[in-house]
């Protein structure tokens, strides 16, 4: 007799697990109100990936095996979801400890990188502005185009067995309810994201985080096709990715950059810290109009780690989540060791347990 399970949340964390479980011969359901790629953190444009975690080896490792998973989904889909533009990771003038740990992992896992003094990243990317510090340079890093990932991760979950529901589900007790009836299975997985705190008060440290991304259009040194990396600026924390869509050059304050729910209406002007940004950092872009707004939001826990733990007083009921900001790129294999952790084979870090 099979397994059964039940995944609420189809955002990429949601997806990856039930894909996996599928993949080990659970019959899978996966009820999410939404379709695949529509609503959500995990319905943007695109997405980093990177292996750089400065000193943590678990996530660079862990990134790593999602950077051949998701090459290995695009074999499977006959859809592109993975750019390698690199990623230039741009260190603060007065601390390189990051970027050097970083270097140091990937040289034991056999990750091509470079690193950079400051003064040699204008000369190897036109467009920066250097501010004094070390930068990191992953040739082999790149953008992934989220919405197709998504939809290239649902349709492997279902023609690997796993049934997607269009319906909402909420908790009642060790019950789930969907769409006002229960539904048990041999295991439940809730990997809602940022509905997390709503579904769950009090379980977890995880608040929903909204930020606004900015599409501009491209010129000089960032126009379409010159080769620009996606970059993470720690010095000045704000992140982009290049012109590999229709809209133009995407820049991201790496913070909670406008308050308010994620619902609320995107500014209609980039605000001036984020100008002021672009002028020190990436000139040829500081006067550049608006081309697109969009809003993301993301699960943030306390510590910034994921989620990974039993509900407690259930055995058979996980909560999977928490991405904070990074999780995307890691999909497909967190969604691997989830299955490994819940089937028993792995223990989960402490660091991602709900208290």
């Amino acid at each position: 007799m099979n397994r059964t399970a039940l995944v609420v949340g189809a955002g990429v964390f949601g997806l990856s697990v039930a894909r996996a479980l599928a993949l080990r011969s659970w019959s899978v359901r996966v009820v999410d109100p939404n379709a695949p790629g529509t609503q959500g953190p995990s319905s943007a444009e695109t997405r980093i990936l990177r292996c750089a975690h400065g000193a943590d080896a678990w996530y660079t490792e862990l990134a790593r095996r999602a950077t051949t998973a998701w090459r290995a989904l695009e074999r499977e889909s006959g859809r592109r979801l993975l750019l390698p533009t690199g990623v230039l990771t741009l260190g603060p003038p007065d601390d390189d400890t990051w970027e050097r740990a970083a270097a140091a992992h990937f040289d034991r896992l056999g990750i091509p990188a470079d690193v950079l003094a400051a003064g040699a990243i204008g000369r190897r990317f036109p467009g920066f502005e250097p501010s004094g510090g070390t930068a990191l340079f992953e040739p082999e890093a790149g953008v992934l185009l989220a919405r197709q990932a998504v939809t290239a991760l649902a349709e492997s979950a279902a023609e690997h067995g796993a049934e997607l529901l269009r319906a909402t589900a909420r908790p009642d007790g060790g019950t789930a309810l969907v769409d006002g009836e229960p539904c048990r299975a041999d295991l439940t997985v809730w990997a809602v994201g940022t509905a997390l705190p709503a579904l769950f008060p009090g379980l977890t440290t995880v608040r929903p985080v909204r930020q606004d991304s900015w599409y501009l259009p491209p010129k000089g040194p960032w126009a379409a096709g010159t080769g620009r990396p996606a970059w993470l600026d720690r010095a000045h924390g704000c992140y982009g990715i290049p012109a590999v869509g229709a809209h133009g050059v995407k820049v991201v304050p790496d913070v909670e950059t406008h308050p308010g729910a994620p619902a609320d209406p995107v500014p209609a002007e980039i605000p001036e810290a984020l100008r002021t940004y672009l002028r020190a950092r990436l000139p040829d872009l500081a006067g550049s109009p608006v081309a697109r707004r969009e809003v993301c939001s993301y699960a943030l826990t306390a510590d910034e780690h994921f989620l990974l733990d039993r509900h407690p007083g259930r055995g058979d009921v996980w909560i999977v989540g928490g991405d904070s900001g990074h999780g995307f790129k890691h999909g497909p294999a967190w969604g691997e060791f989830v299955c490994d952790v819940v089937e028993g084979r792995r223990t989960a870090p402490r660091r991602f347990a709900l208290r």
